[in-house]
């Protein structure tokens, strides 16, 4: 019913203004809102000249690039004047405890993954805001929000310095979603560098985590997007 109106809006538009251009992005959110209705209705499709299309899959891709639009719209620095270190930490801590507590306290689901979302999309914010910010050294801490807002500072400010180290935290993280975020951070790190500059023990590390993590993945595609840029060595 929901395609079948929009569609036949789409006509009256082309009716009333042939002239009318149709951009790509235009093309891509119509195709957004469609998959969910024809994900319930198809499990793939058949498109000629491109093969099989499967629905959960877009679905799962979508998914993740609005996970990362949500915390790039927010990462553009602190606004405002001068903030004094230790208020800024103490904003940081209460956002790593409200994490904490979302974990405990919900049940595992989308709306859980939804609000820890919106938790880190706040700690890429408020971590910019603490001018000497040791990312390094809370990689380490046993505290699962503090190393989430580890990973949130190096996402939104990249250290190609500390990259061994989170290299090492990312791998080696037990939390589904700080290892999605701590792998993001990865990506943004070695994208601030050039290929041949990457630690060779890091490549290995992330080979190693590559083959310990299921095919169809979002973490998987960030490892494999990672190793793609540093090439083969």
């Amino acid at each position: 019913m929901v395609l079948t109106c929009a569609g036949a809006g789409l006509a009256v538009v082309h009716v009333l203004a042939p002239g009318l251009r149709i951009d790509g992005v235009t093309v891509t959110l119509l195709v957004v809102a469609a998959v969910p209705w024809l994900g319930e209705l198809f499990r793939s499709i058949e498109v000629p000249g491109i093969g099989r299309i499967e629905f959960r899959d877009i679905e799962r891709r979508i998914e993740a690039v609005q996970r990362t639009a949500s915390a790039a719209l927010v990462g553009d620095g602190p606004d405002g004047g001068a903030v004094d270190d230790t208020a800024a930490m103490g904003a940081v801590r209460e956002l790593a405890a409200e994490y904490v507590n979302v974990r405990l306290q919900q049940r595992s689901g989308q709306a859980r993954n939804h609000r820890m979302d919106q938790i880190f999309a706040r700690l890429v914010r408020a971590t910019q805001r603490v001018r000497d910010f040791d990312a390094a050294a809370l990689l380490g801490s046993q505290d699962a929000g503090l190393r989430l807002a580890a990973y949130a500072r190096l996402y939104a400010l990249p250290e190609p310095e500390v990259l061994s180290v989170l290299v090492d935290a990312a791998s080696g993280e037990p939390l589904p979603f700080n290892q999605y975020w701590g792998l993001q951070a990865v990506g943004r790190c070695v994208d601030d560098m050039e290929a041949e500059r990457v630690p060779l023990s890091a490549v290995r590390r992330l080979e190693d985590l590559r083959s310990r993590l299921f095919r169809a993945t979002d973490r998987r595609e960030i490892v494999d997007r990672v190793l793609a840029g540093v090439g083969g060595r």
